[in-house]
């Protein structure tokens, strides 16, 4: 039995595999929140937010999508990681109060002033980018993919990026160190790291992951060279998306208060 979802060169099938490594993990959490709420006696409980964040990483690491993504297609792989950065991290974030975060974190305690630093543009900018460009070298997937540790190293690994690149974004107030076009600026910053992965994708004459190149093929018309090209766009063009979204909601929320604090 597999605990994690990892490579194994078998060739593909659409029977459902139990991966009970995944569901202890996401127990584990559900466990975690809502101890937490109960410790903290949070007055609302962001439900919303966790539930969104359980489930996608529910469908992002189980059975087929982590399969799938762990041995077969680096498109899918792709997808996983935009999920967890882009989806779960923040998501996760936002299922902690801001008074919880400062429980957590009470201002001047040594946890706060982490949290503070990290809230900065220039260590998250670095962290993300530069797990993102680490976790899509060629050497590091084609050995930590064959293994279930290394294939939850890389999972955790892009979950922990996408909240690094969040934080300063969605902090609380209590740790946000960024106004309007600070916040503007960074999200522009944080498009251009996944570029380098996603163009050596898209222009590469051959596929460059071994593990993906000779991994069994799930449809035989749909070759290893066109998947990572699918994989280098979509990890670009679908990628910026959502941090562009969240530049237009902080200009427009932005100027609104702007202009009610001059009305005022």
């Amino acid at each position: 039995m597999q605990w994690w979802c990892a490579a194994t060169g078998f060739p593909w099938t659409w029977a459902w595999q139990w991966y009970p490594g995944v569901h202890l993990l996401l127990l584990l959490l559900a466990v975690a929140w809502w101890r937490l709420g109960r410790r903290q006696h949070w007055p609302a409980w962001p439900w919303r937010w966790f539930t969104f964040a359980w489930l996608t990483l529910l469908i992002t690491l189980d059975w087929p999508v982590g399969k799938l993504g762990a041995g077969y297609l680096a498109s899918v792989h792709t997808g996983q990681f935009l999920l967890l950065t882009l989806a779960a991290g923040p998501a996760l974030i936002k299922s902690i109060p801001p008074d919880g975060w400062l429980l957590l974190a009470p201002p001047g305690s040594r946890r706060w002033r982490t949290l503070r630093r990290m809230a900065r543009p220039l260590p998250g900018l670095l962290s993300y980018t530069g797990l993102v460009i680490a976790t899509h070298f060629p050497a590091v997937v084609d050995a930590a993919m064959t293994s279930q540790l290394g294939s939850l190293s890389i999972d955790v690994t892009w979950l922990a990026a996408g909240f690094l690149l969040w934080w300063p974004i969605a902090a609380p107030r209590a740790f946000a160190a960024l106004g309007v076009w600070g916040t503007i600026g960074y999200i522009f910053a944080a498009t251009l790291g996944p570029t380098i992965p996603a163009m050596m994708m898209v222009f590469s004459d051959w596929p460059i992951y071994r593990l993906y190149e000779l991994a069994p093929r799930v449809w035989v018309h749909f070759t290893a060279n066109q998947d990572l090209k699918l994989a280098g766009l979509t990890m670009k063009l679908i990628g910026d998306v959502p941090l562009w979204l969240t530049a237009m909601v902080v200009f427009f929320r932005g100027t609104n208060a702007q202009g009610e604090m001059v009305n005022a």
